[in-house]
């Protein structure tokens, strides 16, 4: 992890929310694109510049992974609640609020995006940084896919999509 595990429970829930807002921005910077965070208040925390489009979107940060039984073992995972919002998650994003999701993985430094329209309510994802951890399932010695992985949600495939 690249950041001090030991603080992980001294940074209140709006830092986490805030660090990934950063790091969202960052990684659309560095991937040259224009970026900057919204003002508080609107459905959205980042807007980009794709194309002489603006794009709303929407972060949701998880500080670590968590232990998700899978049939016999338990195996690391990103939980998100992705179209939930408000006080409590009492009401949910539709397509017109935002554009696209973001979902930072935090202890990982790892970033998802989805466009509104293929947004589920929540999504459980894997990180190939504990694929040995998980079950290599076969059928007949060839390897099966299982899970989805953090890194397949690619800020590319999303604004093509």
């Amino acid at each position: 992890m690249w950041y001090n595990v030991s603080m992980e429970n001294k940074i209140n829930d709006l830092q986490i929310g805030k660090a990934g807002e950063y790091l969202v921005c960052a990684d659309l910077i560095l991937k040259g694109y224009i970026a900057f965070p919204s003002e508080q208040g609107l459905p959205y925390d980042i807007v980009a510049e794709i194309n002489n489009k603006l794009i709303r979107i929407q972060v949701k940060t998880t500080r670590k992974s968590i232990n998700t039984l899978q049939r016999t073992q338990e195996i690391p995972t990103y939980h998100f609640s992705l179209r939930r919002c408000g006080k409590g998650g009492r009401r949910e994003y539709n397509n017109t609020d935002i554009d696209m999701v973001a979902f930072v993985a935090l202890s990982s430094k790892k970033i998802g995006y989805l466009p509104i329209e293929k947004t589920p309510m929540s999504l459980l994802l894997r990180d190939r940084d504990f694929e040995s951890q998980y079950r290599k399932i076969t059928n007949h010695g060839i390897p099966v896919k299982g899970g989805q992985y953090i890194d397949d949600f690619t800020f590319e495939k999303a604004i093509t999509n």
